[in-house]
Order: structure tokens, then C-alpha cells, then sequence
């Protein structure tokens, strides 16, 4: 049977690899990567699983850091990208294909951390993947995610009044935010687009949850919620005009009990 998930990051690979362009977009190095960061503290000699590495542009950042790398991603051709650059920079990870909802090549208690970077707005099994996150991590261990705010998600319910756009920062301003039907958890589909603008070759989905959802998934499990972020933009950037007023980002850090 095809899985419709694996299919969207398969046509979308190169153009998404293309975009993170090695280190994230604006978003992830202005907003988000400080961030994760700072909740994942001192990873030296910790096994970290990079859970949805994409083309494992944080998975290369924590292994320079001194941290054992393992990322999986469910597209094949993002794990070959990952492959292809950390070999440039003769580092040692290890990448495989797999689903984060399924990670049973993996003993229990087999990682320190595990990071899900904006991976799981985009799995229908949020459950199934908490579960799994749980196992492999050692008793002590820690879990960092991060995803699009559920309460103003852009990509579900949500989304900006447009003005015009703004020649200094080439941005069309933000008038307000507006969203309805916040509690009606479905699947979107939306179309990236590249740094040229052009659309992706395929949608990608996109699972609108609530914020308690979220929340209660991870608690469910056993693990711990011990922070919570909705981080701004760093430095002063006019560029950043609507995310320094409302959170584009959150980011859950938790714990499993020793």
C-alpha cells in the first residue's frame, strides 16, 4: 500500500532540501533554531535522535556539537541528501528511512534525546509517534518539539489580512490574524513554495490540532512537560513584523522520569 505522506516528501525533496538551503530558512535560524537550542542545552556525548530529519541540517549542527546522531526521515531521497552532505562535511551520523510512527529497529531506551523539528503538524499519528518517543528514550532522557502554533495556524485554520507589501522588507505587512473552527481537527493540504517562489511539485499535509490535543498526547505517555516556548524573533528585524506579534512557533520540551 503507498503511503500518501511518504509520496509528498518523495515529488517535494529536492525542492524542499533546496529551500532549507543547508540551514534552515529566515523563520528556523532568526526564531526557531535558537530556541531548540537553548531547551536542548549541553548535547556532548549524548545520543540524540533526529526524529523527521528532512535533510538533516540540525541533525549535522548536533553532531558538531559532539552529540551521537541518528536521524530518520520517511522520504528515501531526503535520507540520500542527508547522506550526500554530512559526507561533505566527513561527519559521522547515522541516517535511515522510517517513519516516526513506527521506530521498532530501535531498542527501548536507546537515546538521551529525541528532537522532532516541525514534523509532527504534518503525521497523522501523533499518538503513535509519542509512544514511540517514550520508548527509545533512556530514563532521564528528554523530548524537544517543535511545530506551527496551533492557535494560529497558517497552515489549518488560520491565516493573515494582507496589506500591501512593504519595499523595505518585500513582505506584505499583517493587518490582523483571523481564525475560526480552531477545535475542528482535520487534514489540510497546502503548497510550499520555493525561494523563487514557484510552488512545490505536490502538496504536502498538514494536521490541524488543538494545543491540548498536543499536550495531552505527550502526558499521556508518561512523559513530562517541563517547559514551554513561543519563542520571538531574535535581533530587530522589520522583517519579522508579524511574528513578533503573534507566536509563529511552539516549542514543548519533556521528560521522562528516571
Amino acid at each position: 500500500m503507498v503511503d500518501p505522506i511518504r509520496e509528498q516528501w518523495e515529488a517535494n525533496s529536492q525542492a524542499f532540501a533546496e529551500l532549507i538551503g543547508g540551514e534552515g530558512t529566515p523563520h528556523h535560524r532568526s526564531i526557531l533554531n535558537p530556541c531548540i537550542e537553548g531547551l536542548l542545552g549541553d548535547v556532548q556525548g549524548k545520543k540524540l535522535l533526529d526524529a523527521g530529519c528532512g535533510e538533516g541540517y540540525l541533525s549535522r549542527f548536533y553532531a558538531t556539537k559532539g552529540a551521537y546522531v541518528t536521524g530518520v526521515d520517511i522520504s528515501p531521497k531526503l535520507i540520500e541528501t542527508c547522506r550526500s552532505l554530512h559526507d561533505q562535511e566527513n561527519l559521522e551520523i547515522d541516517f535511515s528511512p522510517g517513519s516516526i510512527c513506527d521506530l521498532s529497529e530501535f531498542s527501548d531506551c536507546s537515546f538521551d534525546v529525541v528532537l522532532c523539528n516541525l514534523v509532527l503538524l504534518n503525521t497523522p499519528c501523533l499518538d503513535e509517534a509519542m509512544k514511540e518517543f517514550h520508548r527509545v528514550l533512556s530514563p532521564g532522557g528528554m523530548l524537544v518539539f517543535s511545530i506551527v502554533h496551533p492557535a494560529y495556524d497558517f497552515y489549518g485554520p488560520g491565516s493573515w489580512e494582507m496589506g500591501e507589501k512593504d519595499p523595505t522588507t518585500n513582505r506584505r505587512k499583517g493587518l490582523f490574524f483571523k481564525v475560526d473552527h480552531y477545535f475542528d481537527e482535520k487534514e489540510y493540504q497546502k503548497y510550499w513554495k520555493t525561494r523563487d517562489g514557484e510552488k512545490f511539485p505536490h502538496p504536502i499535509s498538514f494536521f490541524h490540532r488543538t494545543l491540548a490535543t498536543y499536550l495531552n498526547s505527550v502526558g499521556n505517555t508518561g512523559l513530562v512537560v517541563t517547559r514551554i516556548e513561543e519563542p520571538k524573533p531574535s535581533g530587530d528585524d522589520d522583517f519579522f513584523d508579524r511574528e513578533n506579534r503573534i507566536p509563529f512557533f511552539l516549542v514543548v520540551k519533556a521528560e521522562k522520569a528516571l
